[in-house]
């Protein structure tokens, strides 16, 4: 019976143990928001105007801004960006106009789902893009 018990109690820690992973919680999934292929640098403002910056912007863990366009959706590449403007638009999609590096003007519909990382002397910041105002790619 004894052996029976101790049978069980390491089954359940094995479960407990690989649950995280079997549900895709484990750092094996996904992409790295702590370290991004590429290092940008960029001064983020919020809804409340409070300027951060931060280093290794991303979202979740691309280099690349994706939103829709009219009926198709572009993705971005940040080395190709000067700035951002965010404004609400909906309920579930933010409005923003992205100002490129080589003068261009192209206007996108984010989920205001959409998270942006990034990395301050502190720690690890990340915000929304329904409470984002706008982003300052650094040169």
């Amino acid at each position: 019976m004894r052996r029976r018990k101790l049978g069980t109690i390491a089954l359940l820690s094995v479960l407990l143990g690989v649950t995280p992973l079997l549900l895709g919680l484990g750092t094996s999934g996904g992409r790295d928001v702590m370290h991004p292929a590429v290092d940008f640098a960029a001064t983020l403002v919020d809804r409340d105007g409070t300027q951060v910056d931060v280093t290794r912007l991303n979202i979740a863990g691309d280099v690349q801004l994706e939103g829709d366009m009219g009926r198709g959706n572009l993705r971005i590449a940040f080395d190709h960006i000067a700035s951002v403007e965010l404004s609400a638009d909906s309920h579930d999609f933010s409005r923003a106009v992205v100002h490129l590096k080589n003068g261009e003007t192209v206007t996108l519909r984010v989920r205001n789902s959409l998270t942006i990382y990034g990395q301050t002397t502190v720690g690890i910041y990340q915000i929304r893009a329904r409470d984002l105002q706008s982003i300052t790619f650094k040169s």
